[in-house]
């Protein structure tokens, strides 16, 4: 069998074999040039998914490290942050060691307190620190919300929440960039829980001894025994025992010796060292170590008295009828747990000029199961109704309880077990918000200590009394200025641990990183030298393919005929 080939189709045939030669020459030039081994995804499929799949997780590994970037940033400001507080806390610390002076003159005292309204707003403004997206630094996760308010008071209230901000930076690793300042500079462990009466103090009774109600008043400035407040030592002790037994009354018997009575009666003086015995003119003779408490009792002499002889001074002058109430004529002194306070706030857009205040727990129970830690806003739907939300509040906080302020003004209201009034010329409108947040004795805040040390020294008489105070509330400020430190240190601690993480994490994320790149070379890259050669060889059959079809163009049956 003869096959026939006619002239358009060997014509075709020779022009579609020049194409077919041209294009892979053409591929292989775009190849060499472009560096790719992969055009497009017909030229290897498998590997073009491969570098799909690849190229997502570079751009994941890219939006990691960008997060590490933004982590260490945000992290490095807080750290800087923080060093500013503690140089800040340290000069407060001097500046309460040099207040606790006895030699100190009203004058000299004035300059510390004016020194720390200084610093103490120099604190506020550092707690109150913002990044450079404009986000407050400890304000949890309410980064717009400014987390440290001032109160009419001169209290302060915490306005963020307890959370922390975070970002990912490693498929199952997330590192926390910010720390809120309820942790840091509100739950300071408070070494003042204790509230005491001033010691009653009365002058020698004729014999045989009156009857009470013949006692005489003695003006305050004649009081010759003080307590101090009284330090924390032991919190477990403190809470397990010293809670349990509330209120206690201490009563002096003789010169030189005192008991304690519990809430029951009963003389509990035995749990104390030294057995309820005293030596005031001894160095540390006067300290009263009692079920993790630390009081401190002092004797004013005054002109006349001699200190060889306190029984004059300090004993009984009638023994009590019952044990575990003071004798007539004694100095006595009722210890027991300070009452929490309440930080009440009023929003700048109020319709009206109503003020809250007070904050009277008449409830323990109630309060202790229902009140929010993080206190309440109380919104006014008129005149007299409100409403009651957790702090902090927001766009979509459920109403927790509604009540009435009772009466007409000036007003009272319950929240939870607390009372307080509205004590303003008039009463509150619809819309109103005032913001109540408790301030639990277990803790005070960092700004709370120098705002009361700093009163305390604004306020207290060149006087034996004022020095005694003094020299207390610098005991306080001191241990609580500790502990602020200590919170303090313990996050920067942890900073530093997150800043290591985010250290490693970046190492193994560019290691990563490489091997990723390394894998999408070997998938997409060209081999110049395999490539080249292919070049040189299509080349060679694009040349020859012309060549032969210019000679099989030219064969026809015409050229035969003569």
């Amino acid at each position: 069998m003869v096959m026939r080939i006619s002239s358009i189709q060997a014509f075709n045939n020779g022009v579609s074999g020049l194409g077919r030669n041209y294009s892979n020459v053409i591929r292989t030039q775009e190849q060499i040039s472009s560096g790719n081994r992969i055009l497009t995804p017909a030229d290897d499929p498998v590997a073009s998914v491969r570098l799909l799949q690849l190229e997502q997780q570079q751009a994941v590994l890219k939006q990691y490290n960008d997060n590490l970037t933004a982590a260490e940033n945000s992290l490095v400001q807080e750290e800087t942050t923080l060093n500013s507080v503690n140089t800040v806390m340290q000069r407060v610390r001097e500046l309460a060691v040099r207040a606790g002076g006895g030699s100190l003159s009203a004058e000299d005292r004035q300059s510390i307190a004016k020194e720390l309204e200084e610093r103490e707003a120099e604190l506020l403004n550092l707690m109150n620190s913002r990044n450079a997206r404009g986000e407050y630094l400890f304000s949890g996760n309410l980064g717009k919300t400014e987390p440290f308010v001032r109160n009419p008071d001169g209290t302060y209230s915490y306005f963020g929440d307890e959370g922390q901000r975070s970002l990912q930076v490693a498929s199952s690793t997330n590192v926390a960039i910010n720390d809120n300042g309820k942790r840091l500079f509100e739950s300071v462990t408070n070494a003042n829980r204790v509230a005491n009466t001033d010691g009653v103090n009365n002058p020698a009774l004729p014999t045989p001894p009156l009857p009470a109600t013949s006692i005489p008043a003695v003006p305050a400035d004649e009081q010759r025994v003080f307590i101090s407040p009284g330090l924390v030592e032991d919190d477990r002790a403190f809470n397990s025992t010293f809670r349990s037994g509330e209120p206690y009354s201490l009563a002096f018997v003789s010169g030189n010796e005192f008991r304690i009575y519990d809430a029951s009666g009963a003389d509990v003086t035995s749990e104390i060292p030294g057995g309820g015995k005293i030596d005031p003119l001894a160095n540390s003779g006067n300290t009263i170590n009692f079920r993790g408490m630390r009081f401190q009792l002092d004797v004013v002499l005054k002109d006349g008295d001699n200190s060889m002889d306190l029984d004059n001074l300090l004993a009984d002058i009638q023994p009590p009828a019952t044990a575990g109430t003071p004798g007539i004529g004694t100095h006595s002194f009722t210890l027991q747990s300070a009452e929490t306070e309440f930080a009440v706030t009023r929003s700048s857009t109020n319709a009206s000029g109503a003020v809250v205040s007070g904050g009277t727990i008449v409830n323990q129970a109630t309060f202790d199961a229902q009140f929010p830690t993080a206190g309440v806003v109380v919104r006014f739907t008129d005149a007299t109704n409100y409403e009651v939300y957790a702090q902090p509040l927001g766009p979509g906080s459920p109403v927790l309880s509604t009540g009435t302020a009772a009466g007409p003004y000036p007003s009272t209201f319950n929240v939870y077990g607390v009372d307080f009034s509205i004590s303003a010329p008039a009463n509150a409108a619809g819309g109103d918000e005032f913001g109540v947040q408790p301030q639990f004795q277990e803790q005070r805040s960092i700004l709370d200590t120098i705002a009361r040390l700093r009163q305390t020294l604004e306020s207290s008489p060149t006087s034996p009394a004022g020095n005694l105070a003094i020299r207390d509330e610098v005991a306080i400020a001191l241990k609580n200025l500790d502990n602020g430190m200590g919170n303090v240190d313990e996050v920067r601690t942890e900073i530093g641990a997150r800043r290591n993480l985010i250290e490693t994490t970046q190492i193994d994320n560019e290691d990563v990183t490489l091997v990723n790149k390394s894998v999408q070379a070997d998938l997409r890259e060209l081999d110049y030298a395999e490539a080249l050669s292919r070049l040189s060889f299509q080349t060679i059959v694009l040349e020859a393919a012309q060549q032969s079809y210019v000679k099989i163009a030219g064969l026809n049956l015409f050229n035969q005929l003569r």
